[in-house]
């Protein structure tokens, strides 16, 4: 199994009040993958509903032994709607999926999220990078970049969460070190947080 980590800027920014609010009672975890973020949840927030939705048979099958998720869906999100009504979550989100649809596909689902959740909030790498399957997983490959502006196009406001990046290029140590200085300046991210709110 590779392991797959997340910078821990990252997850620091993500538990903001801003991002999940303290109080959320209900949320939507699309992509859910192994079930990191319904784990952080129960943990930081303890809502009282967590869904989780994936494609890969394996995550699911290991997030329902986990435990940590209400409910959890087997469905690709781009061949079919997401089977909740309008505005049945207090937060949908969506970490780290946009990048392995097809442009089309992804500015199609951040529509659907928006459907669905009452806060959206969706996370991406800020270049395009190739990635391989990890885990025998056909869905981890990448396919798509985002731009700050067709996030922000789509009604979201961005955020910078990665280290700072020239062009699709860091300096090794300094740019992580500088990456703090990307929050308001996202298009120098390596990493972007995108926040939806009606």
């Amino acid at each position: 199994m590779t392991d797959i980590t997340w910078p821990d800027e990252f997850l620091h920014i993500l538990l903001r009040p801003r991002f999940i609010p303290i109080n959320v009672r209900s949320v939507l975890d699309v992509g859910c993958g192994r079930g990191i973020v319904g784990a952080l949840l129960r943990i930081y927030r303890a809502p009282e509903r967590v869904v989780g939705i994936d494609s890969f048979r394996p995550s699911i099958d290991f997030v329902k032994k986990l435990g940590v998720y209400d409910e959890v869906i087997e469905q690709d999100i781009t061949k079919a709607p997401i089977p909740f009504d309008d505005k049945s979550f207090d937060l949908v989100l969506c970490l780290e999926v946009i990048e392995h649809l097809e442009k089309g596909e992804g500015l199609k689902i951040l529509d659907e999220l928006s459907r669905v959740g009452k806060q959206v909030v969706v996370s991406t790498p800020g270049a395009f990078f190739e990635q391989p399957m990890h885990d025998g997983n056909p869905y981890q490959l990448h396919k798509s970049h985002y731009s700050v502006r067709e996030l922000e196009r789509k009604g979201f406001e961005v955020y910078g969460v990665g280290s700072l990046q020239f062009g699709k290029r860091g300096v090794p140590y300094l740019s992580r070190v500088l990456g703090a200085f990307t929050y308001r300046l996202p298009g120098l991210s390596g990493a972007l947080l995108a926040k939806k709110s009606p």
